[in-house]
């Protein structure tokens, strides 16, 4: 197998004028913010169909510091968010919240239209205390606005990261990446041909691995179809299926953040099959997704593990290990998802769905 960059940890948490937000994390509290933690935004501004998806709820531009910020709520007993045995942060429900507070800081605040798609290209999350267990409901997104790419007219084309999301005055978790907000004309002219003539909804039959070897209880959150190959070159199709949670409004191909989850489970199954430790104890608290091309629909994308190394940065008693899963369809790579994976206190709190 190939070796693959290893997850990498920033030297100084934030370059820039974000600078200023490091040394004053305990400031970005929604009460000090001025923020409402009520009611959710308007579910249009976070690319959802339903309300209960919607975890932002409200956002503000701060002129004194040049920051954008956003509070939300923790998706913790959500149907698919909160499917889990292990009560600390993950990696991809972190990664889904602080999407959902950008695109909702696009609309409101930087004036993207409606009409506008949303490409992720890169995300690079960090979580900054691995080992914490949930502690709080809501949470702050901090990004500096001068990370916004603008056009020669002023317009946002891009914003680029690093966001933070700070809980409790303290910083949970740093996503550094890229994302392009896409004028339908210029979303048309991207996609092409293979967005016009594929078709509406995922295509082929895939069965679906048992919930219990990837640590998910309902089988609807079940991604991915019968694991083959050597535990640590583990590969399989993604499930062709439409989840409410990515699959909420119409799309012409696989929303990136689908595959990833997909890619997550291979590595869960994988890891715990070849360290003996039971899935429910599997925390994945770092990822790195790299999405290089469109996965279109008339195609399952095929998962499989090209990089499975010790993680030599497990905590004393701790197993861990970072697994890196490529998503192809025929001979084109779609995405790289590298996660940091270790061992976890399984516990169930009052809460959580059963």
């Amino acid at each position: 197998m190939h070796t693959t960059p290893q997850i990498t940890r920033p030297a100084h948490p934030v370059p820039g004028r974000a600078t200023t937000a490091a040394s004053a994390w305990p400031a970005y509290t929604p009460d000090k913010l001025g923020l409402s933690t009520t009611t959710t935004v308007d579910r249009r501004y976070a690319h959802k169909e339903s309300g209960e998806d919607v975890f932002i709820n409200d956002v503000a531009r701060h002129q004194g510091t040049g920051m954008l910020t956003a509070v939300g709520t923790l998706p913790r007993t959500h149907r698919y968010f909160g499917d889990s045995a292990i009560d600390r942060y993950d990696a991809l429900h972190l990664a889904e919240f602080m999407r959902q507070g950008v695109e909702v800081i696009a609309h409101t605040l930087l004036g993207v239209p409606l009409t506008h798609q949303f490409v992720l290209r890169t995300v690079h999350l960090r979580i900054s205390e691995p080992a914490a267990a949930v502690r709080a409901e809501h949470a702050v997104i901090v990004f500096a606005e001068e990370l916004v790419r603008r056009n020669g007219s002023g317009v946002p084309y891009a914003a680029a990261g690093p966001v933070h999301c700070v809980v409790d005055g303290r910083p949970l978790a740093r996503c550094d990446g890229l994302v392009g907000f896409l004028a339908p004309e210029t979303y048309n002219a991207m996609r092409g041909e293979d967005g016009r003539r594929r078709p509406e909804a995922p295509s082929g039959r895939v069965s679906p691995e048992r919930p219990q070897r990837i640590g998910r209880r309902f089988p609807e959150n079940v991604f991915i179809g019968q694991v083959t190959g050597p535990v640590r070159e583990a590969s399989c199709l993604l499930v062709p299926g439409t989840p409410d949670t990515f699959f909420d409004r119409p799309l012409d191909h696989y929303p990136g953040m689908m595959i990833a989850e997909g890619a997550r489970q291979l590595a869960v199954l994988s890891f715990a099959e070849a360290t003996g430790t039971p899935v429910g104890r599997i925390h994945t608290h770092d990822a790195a997704l790299d999405f290089t091309s469109f996965a279109e629909l008339d195609t399952p994308p095929a998962l499989r593990i090209v990089s499975w190394t010790e993680d030599e940065a497990a905590g004393a008693g701790d197993a861990g290990a970072e697994i890196t899963v490529v998503a192809r369809q025929g001979a084109r790579t779609t995405s790289t998802c590298t996660f940091r994976v270790s061992t976890g206190t399984e516990n169930a709190p009052e809460g959580r769905l059963s």
